[in-house]
């Protein structure tokens, strides 16, 4: 399943700079000023500035606002180290959108498609913008920040290998791949977000910028602000212009990139069996290739239909309320908090929440054994 001398190489080699974002860190290194001069020549020194970018607490003066869910990267990617997930395993924030007879609107232009709960008023500087959700939303959707090891390998996995598995499977289960247009202006295959909906790390991070904190950036120009009148006096924070010319960006890419993926057990071959003869790994593909390495991250990153329960009526892209992408499980072990938006508290409850594509798995899984069920979710314990 994992060639492992290829996985050691890999990991030894993401491993190298992560040490060296580390002691940064710890040392209580500052930001860097200015635009980054790191080049292919040392990849080190880009990751490192990413690091102390990840960790920065952002100000107006840095381009947070006018309206921001957090002040930097931390606040939802924090535990147990640096681009985890939120303390105690939620770092939200809320989709917002309006479901009426003609559809889903994300409310753009109308404080969606992400509502932000805070505003550069409470810092003591002039904004008139009201933070929290639209008052013409009708459609909320709470997204819990899952932890963003490993990103880098799924950013290299081919669009094609993707594809493949996108094809009809037992039990009636067919994925989709989530297309998405860039700004290049090309179709891509959507693999970040819990509908698939970003093709690349890169554009996941320019978006979070841009929707968590109000940073705006070539690849998230435009805030997603209330449209209001020319001539309002702008709110500070509040810019015609991008306030990140692309090296945050680029540098917190470059650091994220190159954070390990989560370690997979192997302990439970039984479990393993059983994850596969149920149909589980139907969905959670144990690995996709990147080259002669195979990313055993448990997904197929394509859309499903996952079900009533945890339809959240919110429509992204080609994603309707009721398409999830496929979750990554490895790192299954460490999350406190599962599912979408954070409601379940152990994996048994996270796995019974499954309808949809997955209803005849579910029900092999309701008709084992207590042994074999145990089994089974010991494996997945060990992810």
């Amino acid at each position: 399943m994992v060639r492992r001398a290829g996985r050691v190489r890999k990991l030894a080699r993401a491993a190298a700079p992560f040490a060296v974002v580390s002691v940064l860190v710890a040392t209580g290194v500052g930001p860097l000023p200015g635009r980054s001069r790191a080049t292919a020549a040392d990849p080190g020194e880009l990751v490192a500035r990413g690091a102390v970018l990840f960790a920065t607490t952002f100000t107006p003066a840095r381009g947070l606002g006018p309206l921001f869910n957090h002040t930097g990267c931390v606040g939802c990617h924090v535990a147990p180290t640096l681009g985890g997930m939120g303390p105690d395993g939620l770092g939200t924030a809320t989709r917002v959108g309006q479901l009426t007879a003609a559809g889903f609107d994300p409310l753009l232009g109308y404080g969606g498609p992400v509502a932000r709960t805070r505003s550069v008023a409470e810092l003591g500087l002039p904004c008139d913008l009201a933070p929290g959700i639209p008052p013409v939303a009708n459609i909320t959707s709470v997204r819990n920040a899952p932890g963003l090891y490993g990103s880098g390998l799924i950013d290299r996995i081919p669009d094609a290998a993707i594809l493949a598995g996108a094809v009809p499977r037992s039990d009636g289960i067919h994925g989709r791949a989530h297309r998405v247009r860039g700004t290049d202006g090309q179709e891509h295959i959507g693999r970040f977000g819990w509908k698939a909906d970003t093709a690349s790390l890169r554009q996941f991070v320019a978006d979070a910028f841009r929707n968590e904190l109000g940073i705006t950036s070539p690849l998230a120009p435009a805030d997603i602000l209330v449209i209001r009148p020319s001539g309002r006096p702008p709110c500070t924070g509040e810019s015609a212009g991008i306030e990140d010319d692309g090296s945050i960006v680029e540098a917190v890419t470059a650091f994220l990139a190159a954070l390990p993926p989560p370690t997979v057990g192997t302990s439970a071959p039984r479990g393993a069996l059983l994850f596969a003869g149920v149909g589980c790994a139907a969905c959670h593909t144990p690995s996709l290739p990147v080259g002669d390495l195979q990313v055993p991250l448990y997904s197929d990153l394509l859309l499903h239909d996952v079900g009533s329960d945890l339809d959240d009526k919110v429509v992204q892209g080609q994603a309707g309320g009721r398409d999830w992408r496929t979750t990554p499980l490895w790192g299954l072990r460490a999350r406190p908090r599962l599912l979408h938006d954070g409601r379940a508290r152990t994996v048994l409850d996270a796995v019974l929440s499954h309808g949809g594509e997955a209803e005849p798995v579910l029900r092999r899984f309701r008709q084992l054994t207590p042994e074999d069920r145990g089994a089974l979710l010991a494996f997945l314990a060990q992810l």
